[in-house]
C-alpha cells in the first residue's frame, strides 16, 4: 500500500471501529418502551458512527501539514471531509427517525415532535440542537450558497454542534458506562475533535506563522488573468515547484479571506510570482482592486503534486490557469540544467491568444532535447483527446487546469490502460 493512500483507509477505519466496540458487549438500551429493539440499537449504531465521522472531519479540515504525506496532498483530505461529513449528517438524521417510528401509526403528529427540541430530557434536547443545527449549516452550504468569507464564519459554528452532540451522549449515558472500550474510544474522539476545532477556528491565526510579502506589480494579462508580483517583508518561503500556498491579501479594498494559489515562479532575491483568473466574488475583487503596496499573508505550503517523483517518461496536461505549476516546473528544469526527462507539454487553450506564457515553454524546448511544446487550441484544434498523445499508457500524466477538461481527461486515460497511480492531478475545488 502506498503511504498517500494509507490515510484515508485509517480514517475509515477509526471511524467505523466505534461498531464492534459497541457489539462487544452488546448493550442494554436505557430507552424503556415497547419499542423494538432492532429500532433502538439501530439508531444507537448510526448515532454513534455519525458522531465518530463528525469528530474526523475537524482533524481533517485542521490543514495540519504532516498529515499530506499519508493522504497524498490537502485536497485529498479535503474531500474526504466533505464525503465524511456528509454521510455523517445522514447517519445522524437516521438516528431520531428510527427513534420516531414508534409512534407509527398510530400517533403520527409525535412523530414530527420527536424531531424537535421539546423533550422533557434537556439531555435529549442537546441532540435535537445539534443535528438542526448541521441540518441548517448544510442548507446554507449547498441550497442557499453563501458567499465564501460569510460561509467561513457559519461554519465555525459546526463546534458549537459537536459539544451539543457530545452533552447529548455523555448526559444520557448510552451504553457509555457499561462498556469500558467504548466510553475511552468516545472520550478520545470528543477530545481530538474539540481539539482540531479550536486549532483551526481560534487558534489558527494565532498559532500559525504566515510570512508577509508585499505586492510589487499586479499586471492584468488578458480580462480574466492577473499575474501578481510580491516580494518577502520578512523572511522568503521555501517549497517544491508545483506547491501552493493559502493567500490574504491585507487590503481595506479586498475582503480578509485566504485562497490557495500556485507559485508559479520565484527569483533568486525572493521575489514570487501567482496567477489569478476571475472565477468568482473574491478573484474579481483581487482582479479590479488589488494595488502595489498591499500585504499578502501566506500560509503554508501544500500540495504533492511533484514532477521529480515521476518516471523520466511524463506528460503535462495545463489549461487555463493550471499551467501555473508547469510554469514553476520549467524554471526548475532550467536551475537543474535540464536533467534527463522526456517530457510532452500539452498547453490548452480556447484561442493562441491565451497562451500568455507560450515563449517560455518554447525556450526550454529549445534548450532540452527532450522536451516537447504542443499548443492545442481550442478553436483550431477542439479539445485535447487522449488519442492525440502518443505512448500514453508507458508515460505518468500530470494534470492541471479546469474540472471539466479533468473529468474528460482521466476516464479516458484510466480506458487507455494507464494506471491510476500514474495519473496526477490537484483538485482546488475543496475551499
Amino acid at each position: 500500500m502506498e503511504k498517500s493512500d494509507s490515510g484515508s483507509l485509517v480514517f475509515w477505519g477509526v471511524a467505523l471501529l466505534v461498531i464492534p466496540l459497541w457489539l462487544i458487549s452488546f448493550p442494554e438500551t436505557t430507552v424503556r418502551n415497547n419499542l423494538n429493539p432492532f429500532l433502538v440499537y439501530s439508531s444507537q449504531i448510526t448515532a454513534l458512527t455519525g458522531f465518530s465521522m463528525f469528530a474526523l472531519t475537524f482533524v481533517l479540515s485542521a490543514r495540519w501539514k504532516w498529515m499530506e504525506d499519508y493522504f497524498g496532498g490537502l485536497d485529498k483530505m479535503y474531500h474526504l471531509h466533505h464525503t465524511m461529513a456528509r454521510t455523517a449528517l445522514v447517519l445522524l438524521l437516521i438516528h431520531p427517525i428510527l427513534l420516531a417510528s414508534r409512534f407509527i401509526p398510530g400517533e403520527l403528529d409525535k412523530v414530527f415532535w420527536y424531531l424537535l427540541p421539546v423533550h422533557r430530557k434537556v439531555e435529549i434536547d442537546f441532540g435535537s440542537w445539534a443535528l438542526w443545527g448541521l441540518i441548517l449549516l448544510m442548507l446554507v452550504t449547498i441550497v442557499i450558497k453563501l458567499p465564501y468569507d460569510k460561509w467561513k464564519i457559519t461554519h465555525k459554528f459546526m463546534g458549537v454542534f459537536f459539544i451539543l452532540g457530545i452533552l447529548h451522549i455523555y448526559f444520557l449515558d448510552l451504553s457509555v458506562s457499561a462498556n469500558p472500550a467504548l466510553a475511552i474510544y468516545l472520550a478520545a474522539l470528543s477530545v481530538i475533535g474539540v481539539t482540531a476545532w479550536v486549532y483551526k477556528s481560534v487558534l489558527f491565526d494565532w498559532v500559525i506563522e504566515k510570512p508577509r510579502y508585499r505586492v510589487e506589480k499586479a499586471d492584468s494579462l488578458n480580462e480574466e488573468v492577473i499575474e501578481i508580483t510580491m516580494t518577502p517583508e520578512n523572511e522568503r518561503v521555501r517549497f517544491i515547484p508545483g506547491q501552493y500556498f493559502f493567500f490574504s491579501f491585507q487590503d481595506s479594498d479586498l475582503s480578509r479571506e485566504s485562497h490557495p494559489f500556485t507559485v508559479c515562479d520565484k527569483s533568486d532575491d525572493g521575489h514570487i510570482k501567482i496567477m489569478v483568473k476571475v472565477l468568482g466574488d473574491y478573484t474579481k475583487q483581487l482582479y479590479r482592486n488589488l494595488k502595489p503596496g498591499a500585504v499578502a499573508l501566506l500560509e503554508g505550503p501544500y500540495g504533492r503534486f511533484d514532477y521529480r517523483k515521476g518516471k523520466p517518461k511524463q506528460v503535462w496536461i495545463g489549461g487555463g490557469v493550471g499551467i501555473a505549476p508547469f510554469l514553476s516546473w520549467a524554471h526548475d528544469l532550467e536551475q537543474q540544467e535540464y536533467p534527463d526527462y522526456n517530457i510532452d507539454l500539452y498547453y490548452c487553450v480556447k484561442t493562441e491568444s491565451e497562451a500568455i506564457h507560450l515563449r517560455l515553454f518554447k525556450e526550454v524546448e529549445d534548450k532540452m532535447k527532450d522536451f516537447h511544446v504542443h499548443l492545442v487550441r481550442e478553436d483550431v484544434e477542439g479539445l485535447l483527446s487522449v488519442h492525440d498523445i502518443s505512448g500514453v499508457q508507458a508515460k505518468e500524466i500530470f494534470i492541471c487546469g479546469p474540472k471539466t477538461m479533468r473529468e474528460a481527461l482521466v476516464p479516458q486515460l484510466k480506458k487507455n490502460g494507464v494506471p491510476k497511480a500514474a495519473i496526477h492531478y490537484e483538485d482546488f475545488d475543496f475551499t
